[in-house]
């Protein structure tokens, strides 16, 4: 069978050891779909990530995963190092703003901008315009997930074919994402508001703003209850310092963190009433957004990246910026008006609707077959 090459920073757990599972990040979920696509093609999906726990080759169904062992200082050599090891037509699904050795004529997929942080320096988002540059001097097309990729392009770089990069924002199944029995009433612990946090505890995923926010959420309201529900880096001092949080509130009982599996993530939204998604920086149309929002969750978000594609502020969420006291008044907001709750979360699961996964799954088809020139 023909391979088809994904290179890619992150697939299965090799940031932890545990590479006998998919991470449970947005980015592995969309390359989770794009193999199944793949495959459905008659093609060998093979993905080359960037390991931290050494060399490794795995079989994850119909995937198969080679790590490359590598350092955050030499992650850009090892990335090229794929390029030359990989065979068949090529995607590159990261990195587009680094200085990467493409092959030529190869795909790209935008995951979402990552050097959208305020603070970050001239020279550092200077020299990110000039690697996108290169990456549209060598890649055939690049699919964006969401608008603000395409619009930095089109200020910053030059590139002869406007249909070189094209907007595709990620999609939710909104058959298995479905509101649960508190959205319809049915729930036992009506007196009970949940809010769930259902990102990766990371700093650009806002988890230092919502430790704050939770901490005067659980001490003004005694209903609230936070769910934590994302992965960790065991190693990383964010996790450290998280941990350490939950261990010393003095709310420590209406805390939960949990990590969920794709297939079981659903139940996450189907238990809370109230989602927030409170990224600081580097965010697409997020997974966790459409998730939420097909759940019929009124979704409280930073007005950063793609979240500015998926909510219309008041109507189907908040967008807001991503501090302390913008988060903390609209998340309260919510707590306090059940009316208010309802009605934007119904109209989330009506916006969701248009962000189908079966929609999404036809268009990748096209790309796909156009790439590797099969028919479809």
């Amino acid at each position: 069978m023909n391979e088809v090459g994904i290179l890619t920073h992150s697939f299965v757990d090799a940031y932890n050891g545990n590479i006998n599972r998919i991470y449970g990040g947005g980015l592995e979920r969309y390359l989770h779909e794009i193999c199944g696509i793949i495959a459905a093609l008659g093609r060998k999906p093979v993905i080359h990530q960037l390991s931290y726990c050494g060399d490794f080759e795995k079989e994850i169904g119909p995937v198969r995963v080679h790590g490359y062992h590598c350092s955050q200082e030499d992650s850009i050599e090892v990335f090229n190092r794929m390029t030359v090891e990989a065979k068949g037509p090529l995607i590159y699904s990261s990195f587009i703003w680094e200085a990467v050795e493409y092959q030529s004529g190869s795909l790209g997929i935008c995951h979402g901008i990552n050097w959208d942080y305020h603070a970050a320096s001239a020279e550092h988002k200077a020299a990110v315009g000039r690697n996108i540059q290169h990456a549209l001097g060598y890649l055939k097309k690049i699919v964006s997930v969401d608008s603000h990729f395409l619009t930095f392009c089109r200020a910053v770089c030059q590139y002869p074919d406007p249909d070189q990069i094209m907007l595709l924002p990620n999609a939710v199944d909104t058959v298995w994402f479905t509101p649960g029995a508190k959205w319809r009433g049915l729930e036992e612990h009506e007196d009970q508001i949940r809010i769930v946090f259902p990102r990766r505890i990371s700093l650009e995923r806002g988890i230092i703003p919502m430790m704050l926010v939770a901490d005067r959420l659980l001490r003004n309201y005694p209903q609230v209850h936070f769910e934590f529900a994302g992965e960790v880096v065991e190693s990383n001092l964010i996790t450290k310092a998280f941990r350490q949080w939950m261990d010393s509130s003095p709310y420590q009982e209406r805390i939960t963190h949990r990590s969920y599996t794709f297939q079981e993530m659903n139940e996450a939204y189907q238990k809370a009433d109230i989602a927030v998604i409170p990224t600081i920086f580097s965010e697409g149309t997020s997974y966790s957004c459409l998730e939420a929002m097909s759940c019929g969750l009124p979704v409280v978000a930073g007005n950063v990246g793609g979240l500015n594609d998926l909510i219309i502020d008041g109507y189907n969420g908040f967008c807001v910026s991503p501090t302390e006291e913008e988060l903390y008044q609209s998340i309260a907001a919510l707590v306090e008006n059940s009316e208010l709750r309802h009605y934007v979360g119904a109209n989330a699961r009506a916006v969701a609707r248009a962000f189908d996964i079966r929609i999404w799954r036809e268009k990748w088809k096209e790309i796909l077959g156009s790439y590797l020139g099969l028919e479809v």
